[in-house]
């Protein structure tokens, strides 16, 4: 049985076709970014005791970030730092893919795009546990599941990457310290704990996010009351 979970959320989408070139101009979100909670197995009970008197205290039958107000995510985001988890994010902007979407062009163009976004994010909790000397069997891999997308693709995906004794970005050497096989989806209310992947991602959308409504001023609470539960690598 696994040690740790690793809950994966994300926010923005995969259109790399129409997205907004600023504030004034429509399309598509700029970013997609991928927010990640790393919990130990075995204090599962505990947070989601911890989550259920959060939620009771708002008043809210669920704690996605889509669901509540701006008041609800701030006491929501305060309140998690308390909570004994690590927080883990990529973000991709859409406008510096550049070549890598000539390289994914086609009906399947979401599809990559969502797994290589999804792969930086996995280079950083195998970063993690290398440098914490974590075996990769000891750490469950959760993605919230999105729609239709192909999971057993994306761990074919990480799977190919793993095992190239070359691979083109060295950063993804990595990757051999996790195991593709742990990856499952399950679908947002099948999971309590999704919650934690959804505010870290949410944090970080948000406090990128220009847009009409927010006359340009992200909103970046959120992610300040979390900041702290930010894992970064001793080193650099």
């Amino acid at each position: 049985m696994a040690k740790y979970i690793f809950f994966i959320d994300e926010s923005g989408d995969q259109d790399l076709e129409r997205f907004r070139a600023g504030i004034s101009t429509k399309g598509s979100e700029p970013f997609l970014v991928f927010g990640g909670a790393l919990i130990v197995a075995s204090e599962r009970e505990s947070l989601e005791e911890q989550l259920q008197a959060i939620q009771e205290r708002i008043g809210k039958n669920t704690l996605h970030c889509s669901d509540l107000n701006h008041l609800q995510r701030s006491f929501y985001a305060r309140s998690v730092k308390n909570m004994h988890f690590l927080a883990f994010g990529a973000v991709s902007k859409k406008a510096t893919v550049g070549g890598y979407k000539r390289e994914i062009e086609g009906p399947q163009q979401a599809e990559w795009y969502y797994n290589k976004c999804a792969q930086y994010l996995l280079e950083r909790i195998a970063e993690f546990a290398k440098v914490n000397e974590i075996k990769p069997e000891d750490i469950r891999i959760v993605f919230e599941k999105k729609g239709k997308h192909n999971y057993e693709q994306l761990r074919n995906f990480i799977s190919t990457i793993r095992s190239d004794p070359a691979p083109k970005y060295e950063s993804s050497k990595v990757l051999r310290h996790i195991d593709p096989r742990m990856i499952e989806a399950v679908a947002k209310h099948d999971d309590r704990l999704l919650c934690l992947a959804d505010l870290v991602a949410h944090a970080i959308f948000v406090s990128l996010s220009e847009t009409k409504t927010n006359f340009g001023i992200p909103e970046q609470r959120y992610f300040r009351e979390i900041k702290p539960k930010f894992w970064c690598d001793p080193q650099t």
